[in-house]
């Protein structure tokens, strides 16, 4: 079974004022396709068939008692799954891809034979002892590799570190189990492996009848090379008790028209920066010239406790051209030593006068009210200010303070809201969430700027099923409030305030 692609280019009528008469648009692949034995006229066809079948499952007390069901409703499992790909619940056509797997093994298990000439391929594989010396190599990999950065997770390993072993302890076609997938690595290892270039990218040797070579020393010290395993895809089933994980997965091994999926990508970006260019327009210091942010850095702002005047981190406590931020700064009205963590008095006097940090007070946060569109009511939050904005003119960049005008934008995108739907979901109470809490964030939307919350919206309504899913690689980590800049001093890297 070949798993096709999901996405295929149709032409259609350009919108009006575009100056063409026809565009590309993504659509579903609409060829024939084959599943588990089951014909269908396309993919559409196929994951509706399967998606009725798993409702029904759905339906059954019995398969919600398996362990480790995830909480959720059937309508919400539904849309997150693919049947019988992928399922965002315990997978009830595991068995049959196992079948369909172990039955195509026979095809590729040519045993350096044409398999016709094989009098009981079967047995011959049933009778073959497996054997392989455990795996003794030192492995490192780099984390650059674009596969790698499609998608972010913690504890990620490298795609091509775990192609070593896999190499090492099977042949072509055999089944790799990942129980703790994460983003799938596993299953793109095990897809790789069948891939000359890249196996040869490891450093082996690949002949060509498929055998895999790798370098080795023999007793006498000579180097040679050995034969070890044999160029072929293997087979993966990924499970992770992470929805989110196995999403994350899911896509990173399902196939895609790469041109298509770029062409697509490319209009849609188009498409929403002439609705949303506005809000990240900026002028440039010549006092006329437009130009496009880039970012905008934000800073937290404190009250003096000794005079309550209010002030800007960013202004008293960042040293930009000495890539230095303090730990200790004078109130600018007072003088007053403050700190976001004040030194302990007693552990400063046991060190020597000249490495003695002041004796700081601890600062207060400044925090402002607003009334929040998208939940319909007054929130409270931590008071933050732009103090640099990064940005474009004519391909070249700049930086500079924002200015009254950047202000005012600021203000008039704080007051409108947008006709795209963006997710309003309170943040529930776990391990790392009193950091949020904290500054006044107790819903998702909270996490970004208005002008890249409306813009994200934007661009999540016009994405295909099958691109949103490249679209939360970047949703969780550049365009939030969590993004830090960091201020460069040499080989040091200082955090300093946010950036978005």
């Amino acid at each position: 079974m070949k798993q096709q692609s999901f996405f295929k280019t149709n032409m259609v009528p350009s919108k009006e004022g575009s100056g063409r008469l026809f565009d590309d648009e993504l659509v579903s692949n609409a060829t024939p396709v084959t599943c588990l034995g089951k014909s269908f006229p396309d993919d559409d066809a196929r994951r509706a068939y399967y998606t009725e079948l798993l409702a029904e499952k759905l339906r059954d007390p019995e398969f919600r008692k398996i362990e480790g069901f995830p909480i959720g409703t059937d309508e919400n499992i539904l849309k997150l799954s693919d049947p019988p790909y992928y399922t965002a619940c315990p997978n009830p056509w595991i068995a049959d891809f196992i079948a369909e797997w172990e039955a195509e093994k026979l095809k590729i298990a040519d045993f350096r034979l044409p398999i016709e000439q094989i009098e009981n391929p079967q047995s011959k594989i049933k009778n073959e002892p497996y054997h392989r010396e455990p795996f003794a190599a030192d492995v490192s990999e780099g984390k650059n590799d674009p596969i790698y950065n499609a998608h972010s997770y913690h504890t990620k390993v490298p795609h091509k570190a775990i192609m070593r072993y896999i190499l090492h302890y099977t042949e072509p076609g055999d089944i790799v189990f990942d129980g703790f997938c994460g983003t799938g690595m596993t299953g793109v290892a095990a897809k790789l492996c069948g891939d000359r270039k890249v196996v040869e990218s490891l450093g082996f040797l690949v002949q060509p009848d498929g055998t895999i070579l790798q370098d080795e020393t023999d007793e006498n010290g000579n180097k040679t090379w050995v034969a070890f395993s044999r160029l072929g895809v293997r087979r993966a089933v990924l499970n992770d008790l992470s929805p989110a994980a196995t999403f994350i997965a899911y896509n990173y091994n399902t196939p895609v028209d790469v041109a298509a999926f770029e062409k697509e990508a490319k209009r849609i970006l188009k498409e929403v920066e002439e609705e949303c260019g506005w809000m990240y327009e900026t002028i440039h210091t010549d006092g006329k010239t437009k130009g496009k942010i880039n970012y905008t850095v934000w800073s937290d702002v404190f009250v003096c406790t000794e005079c309550a005047e209010e002030f800007v981190f960013w202004d008293v406590a960042v040293k930009l051209g000495e890539g230095v931020v303090l730990e200790d700064f004078q109130c600018p009205k007072c003088n007053h030593w403050l700190s976001k963590s004040p030194a302990n008095p007693k552990a400063e006097l046991e060190k020597p006068t000249k490495q003695r940090r002041p004796i700081s007070s601890k600062v207060d946060r400044a925090w402002e009210t607003k009334f929040d569109l998208a939940i319909g009511q007054t929130v409270k939050q931590a008071k933050q200010v732009p103090v640099l904005i990064s940005y474009f003119v004519k391909g070249k960049k700049f930086k500079k303070k924002p200015t009254d005008g950047d202000f005012e934008l600021i203000k008039v995108i704080d007051t409108v809201d947008t006709k795209y739907w963006y997710p309003i979901i309170a943040v529930t109470k776990g391990d790392k969430t009193n950091d949020p809490f904290a500054v006044g964030i107790t819903h998702v939307h909270h996490f970004y700027s208005r002008r890249n919350l409306f813009c994200l919206a934007a661009i999540w309504t016009r994405l295909p099923r099958k691109m949103k899913w490249m679209a939360t690689s970047f949703l969780s980590r550049n365009l939030t409030k969590c993004n830090r800049y960091v201020v460069y001093s040499g080989p040091r890297f200082l955090d300093s305030s946010l950036s978005c």
